[in-house]
């Protein structure tokens, strides 16, 4: 399918836009006026006057005038539960956590039948941001739930299994819903997508079942929770074609959760772009998730233009690009080697206000040295606000790979000066780096730090880094003796890396055990054949050339084809 045609599917629509808000002065004279009001009904008022108060304290809460809420609570003449669930509420929405805390000690210590905590109160509590971090907030809150009988609550036990959930704890997870009495819609929906997000989907799928003998009806939501889990295994792409049966039959297979999960399914699990596309072109109204699991999805599929096919069309519908839609544009864009369309993506993340992402600028990084600019690599790299351990791999793995080897130690002595802790990834490229620009010592030093000094266990792409690494410098017996200190005698990375270093030097005898080694652990593999022929070539053996394109036409084992680009200006 050509690039130009993938993104057919996306519709133009109307741009409508949304109707005036009032300003801020005149908002608050609306609130003052209902305040005024609901105190003139309060005096003349012969009934309790909480009720009034409530509706007073309701109202500024809502209204966003969060100040005036709080003067106004600790004014109420009289309290009630509806008056602290309100207040608790509201201070859960901006994120003041220990100030909701307190307002629970302080409705406990209130005297008085009207207030009692409830349901509400203790889901509002729940929902605290702090709740999520702190396991022992939400056992006290469940020990109180207990006490108050409220177990059995399906409002309360969905509050509890999101916080447990959130906490990591999926054993208190599991038996909290076991004892709601009977869950409902939401209830269930909230389990089964705990249990999405610890990974285990025969668990959801259970539970799915359950909720459907229950009597549960499935939704979109549901679905959407399972959907998503299937994708970390080809195998999961017939449970994945189950629910798009069921999604179709119950008539949610063109809502947008339903669609984006369906997307990524699709393009996860084998590359079923065909697929990928038909859902897209159902999506009632795709969002930036639906267009950047597109894009994502079709780059981690090799089909880059096809990728910038649906990012053209992103910007032609003006939809606001996030993070992942630009670090998703900006890797098929490495992928083409296009600096110019790199740098108008630059372009469009400054002017979006994603200069200061971290995970952007790696993306940044990443895609000016594969477009074999690493001036603009550098210039992004010390304009960046923040670095984690990413941005310095990205730049000695960029460094390496465009020849500049010492300028890859010094960036890694720099992000060790700097405090950061290196990698087994970050160790992999300096490695590399040191063998291609033959820098042994350094190198040799590097792999000590490794061991010594940083306790990052040796995997064989580091050992066989360091046999490319003797090998390029002529330390050819150095070598074979490293990987059979190593106990790598069977590993064939290894032994390919050493074979390629006896093609530099000529040494024949030495090549020879090593493609033997190769083609004993590898039968299917070409790459020992070629590079043993090549050897024969340069030392003029032609008889032994001969003999080994015999054995190699005798095996089934088959070269690939090879293949160039270059790049061609668009005719437009």
């Amino acid at each position: 399918m050509g690039g130009q045609t993938l993104a057919k599917g996306a519709r133009s629509r109307f741009v409508t836009r949304p109707p005036p808000r009032a300003s801020p002065s005149a908002r608050d004279h609306h609130l003052f006026a209902a305040a005024a009001r609901v105190l003139r009904l309060e005096a003349s008022s012969s009934s309790s006057t909480t009720y009034l108060w409530n509706k007073l304290l309701g109202l500024f809460s809502r209204g966003g005038l969060p100040a005036l809420a709080h003067r106004l609570f600790d004014a109420m003449p009289e309290r009630d539960t509806v008056s602290y669930n309100t207040h608790i509420a509201r201070l859960s929405r901006l994120g003041s956590a220990a100030e909701g805390a307190r307002a629970y000690s302080r409705m406990l210590r209130e005297d008085g039948v009207r207030v009692r905590p409830d349901g509400t109160t203790l889901s509002a509590l729940l929902a605290l941001p702090c709740a999520g971090a702190s396991h022992g907030l939400v056992r006290q809150v469940h020990s109180h739930v207990v006490r108050l009988g409220l177990s059995s609550n399906a409002f309360v036990g969905t509050a509890l299994v999101r916080a447990y959930e959130q906490c990591g704890d999926t054993g208190a997870t599991t038996a909290v819903f076991e004892e709601v009495a009977e869950p409902d819609a939401v209830c269930w929906n909230v389990m089964i997508d705990a249990c999405t997000r610890h990974g285990s989907l025969p668990r959801a799928v259970e539970m799915l079942s359950r909720m459907r003998r229950s009597g549960g009806v499935a939704d979109g939501f549901t679905l959407a929770s399972i959907l998503k889990a299937c994708c970390s295994r080809e195998e999961d792409i017939s449970l994945g074609l189950q629910l798009h049966t069921w999604a179709c039959k119950i008539g949610v297979d063109s809502e947008t959760a339903i669609c984006n999960a369906l997307i990524t399914m699709y393009l996860k699990c084998g590359g079923e772009t065909n697929s990928a596309v038909q859902v897209f072109q159902r999506t009632s109204e795709p969002n930036i998730i639906t267009w950047t699991s597109m894009i994502s999805g079709f780059v981690q599929n090799g089909l880059a233009l096809g990728a910038v096919s649906f990012y053209k069309e992103v910007v032609k519908t003006g939809e606001r690009e996030n993070d992942y839609c630009f670090t998703s544009v900006l890797s098929a864009f490495g992928a083409l080697a296009s600096l110019e369309h790199g740098k108008m993506v630059h372009c469009r993340v400054m002017k979006s206000g994603f200069c200061s992402d971290t995970i952007v600028g790696n993306s940044l990084l990443d895609m000016y040295f594969k477009c074999g600019s690493s001036s603009d690599a550098s210039f992004v790299f010390h304009t960046m606000q923040v670095h984690d351990v990413v941005s310095w791999t990205a730049m000695i793995v960029g460094f390496g790979r465009h020849g500049e080897a010492r300028k890859a130690v010094m960036c890694f002595r720099e992000m060790v000066h700097d405090g950061f802790r290196p990698d087994s990834v970050t160790f992999l490229a300096v490695l590399s780096a040191c063998s291609q620009g033959d820098l042994v010592d350094e190198g040799l030093a590097v792999f000590r730090s490794m061991v010594e000094d940083h306790h990052v266990k040796p995997q064989r792409k580091h050992c066989a880094c360091l046999v490319d690494l003797l090998g390029h410098a002529g330390r050819l017996k150095e070598a074979e003796t490293l990987i059979r200190a190593m106990g790598l005698e069977m590993d064939s990375l290894a032994w390919e890396s050493l074979l390629g270093a006896c093609g530099l030097h000529g040494e024949v005898e030495l090549g020879k055990r090593s493609a033997g080694k190769v083609m004993e652990l590898e039968p299917w593999n070409y790459v020992p054949y070629v590079l043993l022929s090549n050897m024969y070539a340069e030392q003029c053996q032609w008889r032994e050339k001969e003999v080994l394109r015999e054995r190699l036409d005798g095996s089934n084992v088959r070269k690939g084809a090879g293949n160039s680009w270059f790049s061609v200006s668009e005719a437009s």
